[in-house]
């Protein structure tokens, strides 16, 4: 893709007519927070619960279809964590593409302070001078998914393979962004959201699967020997309960998410673990064949599926392309329990996060200037 910067904005034609563009911001926590007059009679804890009800606002006003955005936490490079907030929208000339992505990164909350920052630099930067790493080690974090066995006799499914909502683990963020920054390489934990809005047909899917979960958790009638009907099968009626809960979930305006941890050198398995329980979600190691769309992702704002990554163990008429599709989708509170914006805590004799710079540091090649996967682990 030919690309160039039109008012600080990276935009590029994307092969179908139309035209993408990306834009960044550095952020950092905004300095003072326990002096500024939202917060000064307050306690640690509640500043930062009135801090996450700030981003829970500010996310819920984004989940409008029509670009994507992302916050991306660098550590392990000899200082504070570097954090940007990143994003991608299309339009059918430069200047609406160039808008559109502005406009996601329009209004953050009070808590946050920004300076525009190179976006090329910052999709593809894992090291502090932008250039590209020697090696590079990729992990995703999903929602877990539960996998059940279907007993019912006559279930066309032998198995329930259901997806657990994201929720906050309700520790603070600081154990997780301290480990980010002493990482002994550049490590950064990306968490990109896509607002979408599903069409119809896909509620009329979600009630199809639910009823049909809904006739195998029903009890059977009951026979002399049970002394009564018994329960309905304990998996469909966890598939059902799923269902049921995508239904009032995702078919109002929801957001697609992937979460990546990439590093220049070896995940050391414990931080993809603390970063997984935060979001209360699970670690998955991807599959060699989807590594290198998992990087391109990482570099240009993506979210394209990784089916096989994303695959639980289970047979092939027990996962369709429905339960593929919410098992990456969340509502705007599992959004929240996964996007958290830096936040300055008091008390802290080592700042965790970085100071915008005033000026951005020296662009790099274009995004996409080379597809190049680096050796991975």
């Amino acid at each position: 893709m030919d690309q160039r910067e039109e008012d600080g904005v990276l935009v590029g034609a994307d092969g179908a007519g139309g035209f993408t563009a990306w834009a960044a911001l550095r952020i950092a926590p905004a300095p003072g927070l326990a002096e500024h007059r939202g917060y000064v009679a307050l306690g640690e804890e509640q500043r930062r619960a009135e801090t996450e009800a700030a981003e829970l606002a500010w996310l819920t006003g984004l989940c409008r279809p029509g670009g994507r955005f992302e916050l991306r936490c660098t550590g392990g490079q000899g200082g504070p964590v570097r954090a940007a907030l990143l994003s991608r929208a299309d339009g059918p000339t430069p200047a609406a593409a160039v808008a559109a992505a502005k406009d996601v990164l329009g209004g953050l909350p009070a808590h946050v302070v920004a300076e525009p920052a190179d976006v090329a630099f910052e999709l593809t930067a894992l090291t502090a001078d932008g250039s590209p790493p020697a090696t590079v080690d990729l992990r995703e974090i999903r929602k877990r998914i539960d996998v059940r066995a279907i007993t019912r006799p006559g279930s066309p499914r032998r198995q329930a393979a259901t997806a657990v909502p994201l929720a906050p683990s309700g520790r603070s963020w600081e154990l997780l962004w301290t480990e980010l920054l002493r990482q002994p390489v550049p490590t950064a934990l990306s968490v990109a959201l896509e607002p979408v809005q599903l069409l119809p047909e896909a509620g009329l899917l979600f009630h199809q699967f639910a009823e049909l979960y809904g006739r195998l958790a029903r009890p059977v009638d009951g026979n002399p020997l049970w002394q009564g009907a018994r329960r309905g099968d304990p998996a469909a009626e966890a598939g059902r309960d799923f269902f049921d809960d995508a239904i009032r979930r995702y078919l109002g305006p929801a957001f697609r998410l992937r979460v990546t941890l990439a590093a220049a050198g070896p995940l050391p398995p414990g931080l993809a673990q603390l970063a997984a329980d935060q979001m209360g979600g699970s670690v998955l190691t991807l599959d060699p064949s989807e590594r290198g769309l998992a990087w391109r992702n990482f570099t240009a704002l993506g979210l394209d599926p990784l089916p096989w990554s994303h695959r639980p163990p289970v047979g092939a008429g027990d996962w369709s392309d429905v339960e593929q599709e919410l098992s990456g989708l969340v509502d705007r509170h599992e959004a929240a329990a996964a996007f958290r914006l830096p936040y300055e805590f008091t008390n802290r004799t080592v700042r965790l996060f970085a100071r915008p710079p005033v000026t951005a540091p020296p662009v790099p090649p274009p995004v996409g200037a080379s597809s190049d996967l680096p050796p991975l682990f």
